[in-house]
């Protein structure tokens, strides 16, 4: 333990946890069960004959590893080596809390990792957790304490400020309209969601809407879901009405808001009951399900498509017309949906989707969206989503 003036600073060492390395020829499917088996894990250390190879953090194996379609089937049955990041930092034990904060910053500008290894002569003692750094370095200093609690509550202020400025954005859940009733939800896997739904009346029979992904969660993809929200109300004061040119202002919008540092995928649709007709645009979004009672068939709307929102300021958006006609069900939704995993990591994915449509298209639209959403929490075997979750249903019910 250093002592800097009458204050003593603790090293790692005092700050560290103790956790049981896995060798490299660990499956990557036995590590993620060892994550699931202790929520409180941020990281394990990954050795090779007793020698520190490096470390998998519970954030890069989730996130950046897994997160994508079939990542299970590729990595699960590969060694954890593989997925190793060698390069993370990794300070010594005693070295003090100040200074590894300092190194932290320095290597990690944005403190985007939570946690980091400490070693020894090659051998990994323990693994440090960046919040329990922080929280001990506020308790060896009375003024930075002060301030860090003085930020801390800034923070948890601002960001349930912007939590409910977000919810308060939505729209309500249900309207009924034209003939047609609308149901939806938004469920937030953090404070702060990178979901984004909304629906707008274009004339007295006409309804417009809208569901938004942005990539990652917390304040940033809010703030862009926001912007991108705010973009397409301007553009419809302004008269635009048709879906692609909607999703080309919106896209300069989040162009301008994200500088490209995040993206958004979108669909609009506007269904017009004077024609019985949707119109349609997607960037780069999940393609929505039609439920048409002419066929008494589930289709997948799958016949345009564009760059995400935010990835080309000069994307263009084409459109498809679609027959939505008494008896129809328009349904969007976000990818938190069918990429909730059950235990084995297997997806619940468009068949089971398909399958619930073709089989509930009879139930209103909010007894649609609650059976639905019972049925993938039954699959994954949890009330929560790791991912933000918006589901919209319309139901053209009256004939026009």
């Amino acid at each position: 333990m250093e002592v800097q003036g009458n204050q003593h600073i603790p090293t790692l060492s005092e700050v560290m946890r103790s956790i049981t390395p896995v060798r490299s020829g660990m499956t990557v499917q036995e590590v993620v069960a060892i994550f699931q088996g202790d929520p409180a894990l941020l990281m394990i250390p990954v050795v090779d004959t007793d020698v520190f190879e490096g470390a998998i953090s519970r954030k890069d194996l989730f996130t950046r590893h897994l997160s994508r379609p079939f990542a299970m089937e590729l990595f699960g049955k590969k060694p954890i080596s593989t997925l190793v990041n060698g390069t993370m930092l990794a300070l010594d034990p005693e070295c003090h809390i100040n200074s590894a904060l300092a190194r932290l910053l320095e290597h990690d500008p944005e403190l985007d990792a939570d946690s980091f290894p400490v070693t020894h002569e090659g051998t990994c003692v323990g693994i440090v957790h960046v919040a329990e750094l922080l929280m001990a370095i506020s308790r060896s200093q009375a003024d930075l304490l002060a301030t860090l609690e003085t930020l801390s509550a800034r923070i948890r202020e601002e960001v349930e400020k912007a939590r409910l400025i977000q919810r308060d954005l939505l729209p309500p859940s249900t309207c009924s309209y034209a003939g047609m009733v609308l149901d939806a939800v938004l469920i937030n896997s953090s404070e702060i969601s990178g979901d984004v739904y909304d629906y707008f009346f274009i004339d007295q029979d006409r309804l417009g809407v809208m569901v938004g992904d942005v990539s990652g969660h917390g304040v940033q993809s809010g703030m862009v879901a926001t912007a991108a929200k705010a973009g397409l109300h301007l553009l419809l004061d302004m008269g635009v009405t048709t879906p692609g040119k909607l999703l080309e202002g919106m896209n300069k919008a989040v162009c301008a808001t994200a500088s490209n540092s995040l993206m958004m995928t979108a669909v609009i649709a506007v269904i017009d009951r004077t024609v019985n007709k949707v119109f349609l645009a997607n960037a780069g979004h999940n393609y929505p399900f039609q439920y048409r009672s002419s066929e008494a068939a589930v289709a997948m709307l799958d016949g345009t498509g564009g760059f995400p929102l935010g990835f080309d300021m000069a994307s263009e958006y084409n459109e498809i017309e679609i027959d939505f006609r008494c008896g129809d069900r328009l349904i969007l939704y976000s990818d938190g949906i069918v990429e909730a995993r059950n235990g084995e990591g297997e997806e619940f994915g468009y068949e089971r989707f398909s399958r619930y449509a073709q089989e509930n298209y009879g139930n209103s639209p909010e007894s649609f969206r609650i059976g639905l959403l019972d049925e993938v929490r039954a699959f994954s075997g949890t009330e929560s989503f790791e991912d933000d979750v918006t589901l919209l249903v319309v139901a053209a019910e009256l004939a026009s």
